[in-house]
């Protein structure tokens, strides 16, 4: 085996390690070393670490089992992707800029081909600067170049993390590099911390798969505000004869909206909550009503936020839940449907990739080809491609 299989096998194997399966993961100590090797690789190429060259060396990795079939492949794509890169036309930076802004690339495919590191700064300049405020790519490019030329990469990043970075002498030590884009970047560094800090945890912010569920027919007995969180609807679910305790947590304008659904009592509550400047701390509707408020004109696709238990992501037992979506009666029957058609269109698509299987057994037993196709139901060249391809889809 050469040097350059023993380098995939070696980046593979590192790679199917359990902590560097995730982002933070390989953002960690453990994932520097993944990165050097992907360097490594694609360098032996002559290839820059490019997001579409690195994605090469993902899919490779993600592939459940190493054989020589697969190092042989994915040899074969890098080459291929080196030919095409080295032998394309040389572009002059500027026409490089130029091009990304039409074209909106990338900035983690962009950079590296231009020979500069993808780093905070030179991502702000690039999606920022040059996309978002359309400023000249020769400005852009002469910002790169200072930047490179003072190696201040790093330096920005820890700068980040100063509070007063105005009176630190790392700040005025990179002012005399002459960077034009420098303050705007720190401040907008800020800018997005202050978002995040305001942001509510969310399963994409968080990086789990919630199990969404659909609720309706909800009676709702209270409605609970808290000045550091959403209001919720608090109440019983009904279930046939069965009653049981939900609590749904929503944005206000989620609230207002169910509350609307709910005809000219649910309406008349979302009037006075509009209408008051301070919301109280618990609206019993029995009291305002005279009744709990049945929710049964629409349907909550409603998630239990998920805490981490170790290596697994797991839902508490309590009965509290977050609103994902509102969906009026036309919707969910239209999604039922949908899902339904979908479920059978599976299931047909199971038989007739099994059907192929099916057909490999009676070729194996010597019967002809025409035959084996008769008797498996894939005498029509379109289905028997179809069989082909879904049976490998399988494997």
């Amino acid at each position: 085996m050469d040097k350059l299989k023993l380098k995939l096998q070696e980046y593979y194997q590192r790679c199917q390690q359990p902590d560097l399966r995730t982002k933070a993961g390989r953002e960690e100590a453990g994932g520097a070393v993944v990165l050097e090797m992907e360097n490594d690789i694609l360098l032996q190429f002559g290839l820059p670490t490019s997001k579409r060259f690195v994605q090469i060396l993902h899919d490779f990795a993600s592939h459940r089992q190493l054989s020589d079939q697969l190092l042989d492949y994915v040899s074969k794509k890098l080459r291929a992707a080196a030919r095409r890169y080295l032998l394309a036309p040389v572009i002059s930076d500027i026409d490089q800029l130029q091009q990304a802004a039409e074209q909106k690339r990338s900035p983690y495919d962009l950079l590296p081909e231009m020979g500069y590191p993808v780093n905070d700064f030179s991502i702000f300049l690039i999606s920022e600067i040059l996309y978002r405020r359309n400023m000249p790519a020769e400005e852009v490019l002469e910002e790169l170049k200072k930047a490179q030329h003072g190696d201040v990469w790093d330096d920005l990043l820890s700068l980040n993390n100063v509070v007063n970075y105005t009176r630190h002498e790392l700040y005025n030590r990179l002012r005399m590099q002459d960077l034009r884009m420098m303050d705007d970047y720190l401040q907008s560094v800020r800018r997005q911390e202050k978002v995040k800090a305001t942001k509510k945890e969310t399963p994409d912010t968080e990086g789990y798969t919630p199990n969404y569920r659909m609720v309706s027919k909800i009676l709702v007995e209270d409605i609970v505000f808290d000045e550091h969180a959403n209001p919720s609807l608090i109440g019983k679910l009904k279930a046939g004869s069965r009653l049981s305790k939900i609590t749904i947590s929503m944005e206000m304008t989620a609230l207002h909206m169910v509350l609307v659904s709910a005809g000219e009592k649910g309406a008349r509550i979302s009037t006075l909550l509009k209408k008051s400047k301070q919301h109280p701390p618990v609206i019993d509707l029995r009291t305002e009503l005279g009744d709990v408020l049945t929710l049964d004109n629409c349907y909550l696709e409603v998630y239990k936020p998920q805490h981490k238990r170790g290596q697994q992501w797991v839902e508490p037992k309590d009965s509290v839940y977050y609103l994902h979506k509102i969906l009026s009666k036309k919707e969910f029957e239209k999604k039922s449907k949908e899902e339904e058609v979908k479920q059978k269109i599976q299931e047909c698509l199971d038989l007739i990739g099994g059907s192929y299987g099916y057909y490999q057994r009676m070729r194996k037993l010597g019967i002809t080809d025409e035959e084996a196709k008769l008797r498996a139901g894939l005498q029509d060249e379109l289905l028997f491609k179809l069989s082909t391809f879904l049976h490998k889809l399988k494997d």
